[in-house]
């Protein structure tokens, strides 16, 4: 079948025109692969067609015409007769970049496009064995989303490092520096193809991984090196450290000396990116590859190792180790090969990380596929029941590959591990770095976090200002199902959980532990362990408190040990009402002094750094606390009833929740833990008709 149409946007007149098809001899290529699996089956779309020729390619996951945001695009298509058995190639043909072939296997094939700003047009053509070919011209439209934050690709080196890494003997010659940054340029390339055909299959329109990319010398292709084009670019940062301490067998991840409260890679790396200053001295998202990871035959351990993600501050970071990076592909070119290539790892030479990367194709897989889900993990990801976060990176190669060495065909339904799960999906569909034109103008209505409070004895509500975007279900320590609000107009700000419906829908038993965790679209996340527990410790009675009284969750994980718990009633009575709360705080939130009329006073944690002193108006009282935490509480801002805030006091490190009494609740206390300063914060509640409001009170006073 034949697409004629013309670009999107132009006029006949300036319409790229068809690239010229040559006669290819087909390539016949060797390859590797592994299983991918709870995708949707390929559908062919065929949007504005003429068919002319049934046995020219179809492709099934992307339409003519489409506008899509990313360089390196993957297609999934069929080719040829659907009825029997066969293995050829296709060739992609493209302007600006060589041509490429893909195998093609029973009528299923799978490619990388690479395209340029604006449209483009591609030629995919089925070679048949016998010599004939048979030619679709397909149209899309490439814009970059340069208002994205793109991911930044760092490789970092010791002080000393001699600027090689781990290769087999055979492939001594192409273990140097500039290897190192083809490879991690092209495989950053796969990630992003792979994520993009992620967030299509869970409906989620045409979102992509952004590339730090400059106008430099090219190695996508093998065919056209030092082309210059806007491409990834690979900062290479040698860091204060030298080898010896980078390869600590302290710091080694595997290792069996490794020492946890020891300095680790993580930390060594944020300080050589924090040494380098810019991009990385603000808000950014880095993957980072530590050239000088070692095997140490002796040892049995890679030196100079982790697969480590997360953030700190402002930097998000996932790192992994070049021990694997041998096996890599190096360009477009070198996929197929690579992911088909059986050579068995020589334990003399090079790793076989953790068992399971015993030939070199599976070996490409857990060193692409496991940074990967280090990456995923500076993107807020968690670990999941299945996919990449999971460790469904042994399938890695499935993405690309209709065929692995023992396995052929692989459809795209068939691709087992290589996959993100649903709930990967959720999390990334409103992350910063993901917007499409499509959104529109959009922003989360709130920095705040999810919270979670008791409503009785089998309800809990949760709180997220921002918009709620899924509420996981987690049996045991194991994901059970999920709920989820993926569009910004129907995410609620509040929403009751009950527990006895929740734990039907999850099928919980009556001995097994419940967890929720809530995630809101501002990507905070915050989770209640035990629900059973948590209502059992969060419904208490107070004395003279009318009612059962309900305790919110605590913020901020007590970190120091705090062994100081206070608590406090903030409910005035005819003969004293609340004047002024005096807060103790520095570069952290030590706790707050509340002054009475009567002269006396409550202390809620601990008493040291400054003191600051809030004073409040006669029928005033607190009603919210917002609050930055993490290990403990950073720091606070106290809301009055009037609407009226206080100044900021402690520091703004971790993230952002508030305190506040659910709808229909008041406030009548707070509680908290503190060591050498406040280590966690919570609230405590009840029925607004349980007890008189507070103003109520005041006005009664003498």
């Amino acid at each position: 079948m034949t697409y004629v149409s013309d670009s999107v946007g132009q006029s006949p007149s300036s319409r790229q025109p068809e690239p010229a098809v040559p006669t290819l001899t087909p390539q016949q290529v060797q390859r590797d692969s592994e299983p991918h699996g709870h995708q949707q089956s390929d559908i062919p779309i065929q949007a504005n067609k003429k068919q002319s020729d049934p046995r020219a390619p179809q492709i099934t996951n992307v339409a003519d015409k489409e506008t899509v945001y990313q360089r390196i695009l993957l297609i999934n298509g069929r080719a040829g007769p659907t009825d029997r058995k066969f293995e050829t190639t296709v060739t992609v043909v493209t302007h600006g970049f060589p041509a490429v072939h893909w195998p093609c296997v029973d009528s299923h094939f799978k490619a990388l496009v690479h395209l340029v700003p604006g449209p483009n047009t591609i030629s995919f053509i089925m070679n048949e064995p016998n010599g004939q070919q048979h030619t679709t011209h397909f149209h899309l439209t490439y814009v970059p989303l340069t208002q994205n934050g793109p991911l930044y690709l760092v490789i970092m080196l010791a002080s000393d490092s001699p600027a090689t890494f781990d290769a087999p003997p055979e492939k001594r010659h192409e273990n140097a520096l500039d290897v190192a940054i083809e490879k991690f340029r092209m495989c950053a390339y796969m990630w992003q193809a792979f994520m993009s055909e992620q967030f299509y299959r869970n409906g989620m329109g045409r979102r992509a991984l952004r590339l730090d990319e400059r106008f430099i010398p090219d190695t996508i292709s093998a065919q056209d090196k030092g082309t210059l084009r806007q491409t990834a670019y690979v900062h290479v940062i040698r860091s204060r450290r030298t080898l010896k301490e980078w390869r600590d067998l302290r710091r080694a991840q595997q290792s069996p000396d490794r020492e946890d409260d020891f300095q680790d890679l993580f930390s060594l790396f944020i300080e050589g990116l924090q040494d380098y200053g810019a991009p990385f001295d603000k808000q950014c998202t880095v993957a980072g590859l530590m050239l000088d990871s070692h095997w140490d035959v002796k040892a049995k351990v890679t030196r100079a190792h982790a697969a480590l993600g997360g953030g700190t501050g402002d930097l998000s970071l996932g790192i992994f180790g070049s021990h694997l990076t041998h096996a890599w592909p190096r360009n477009i070119e070198d996929i197929v090969p690579a992911f088909m290539n059986t050579t068995k790892t020589d334990t003399r030479y090079v790793a076989n990380d953790a068992n399971e990367s015993g030939e070199w194709w599976k070996a490409a897989n857990i060193g692409m596929g496991a940074m990967l889900h280090e990456v995923g993990h500076a993107h807020t990801l968690t670990h999941t029941a299945s996919g990449i976060m999971s460790r469904g990176y042994n399938n890695w190669n499935r993405t690309f590959m209709v065929k692995e060495p023992g396995l052929a065909p692989i459809p795209p339904h068939e691709e087992n591990g290589s996959h993100w799960h649903r709930v990967d999906m959720l999390r990334l569909r409103f992350h910063r770095a993901f917007r499409i034109p499509e959104d529109g103008y959009w922003a989360p209505k709130s920095d705040v976090g999810p919270t979670f409070a008791p409503l009785a004895s089998n309800r809990v509500t949760i709180s997220a200002p921002a918009g709620l975007s899924m509420l996981e279900l987690i049996v045991n320590g194991s994901y059970r199902t999920h709920l989820e609000w993926p569009e910004p107009h129907d995410q609620p700000t509040s929403y009751v959980v009950d527990i006895d419906q929740m734990k039907k829908k999850a099928n919980c038993g009556p001995h097994e532990r419940l967890r929720l965790e809530a995630t809101s679209c501002n990507s905070q996340s915050s989770d209640v362990d035990n629900v059973d527990e948590f209502l059992r410790n969060h419904i208490i009675t107070l004395p003279g408190v009318p009612g059962v009284v309900f305790k919110s969750m605590p913020l901020g994980h007590r970190g120091l040990n705090g062994d100081q718990k206070s608590s406090v009633i903030l409910l005035p009575t005819p003969q004293r009402y609340l004047v002024s709360i005096r807060v103790h705080h520095g570069g952290f939130f030590d706790g707050m002094v509340f002054r009475w009329s009567d002269g006396t006073s409550n202390v809620l944690g601990a008493q040291g750094g400054g003191a600051t002193e809030f004073n409040l108006q006669p029928g005033e009282f607190p009603t919210k606390f917002i609050v930055r935490s993490g290990g403990w509480v950073d720091g606070l801002q106290i809301i009055t009833n009037t609407g009226r805030a206080s100044p900021w006091f402690g520091g703004r490190g971790g993230g952002l929740a508030e305190l506040e009494a659910p709808a229909g609740q008041q406030l009548v206390g707070l509680y908290a833990t503190a060591g050498a300063w406040m280590d966690s914060i919570g609230i405590m509640y009840n029925s607004s008709s349980s007890t008189p409001p507070p103003y109520v009170r005041y006005q009664s006073r003498p």
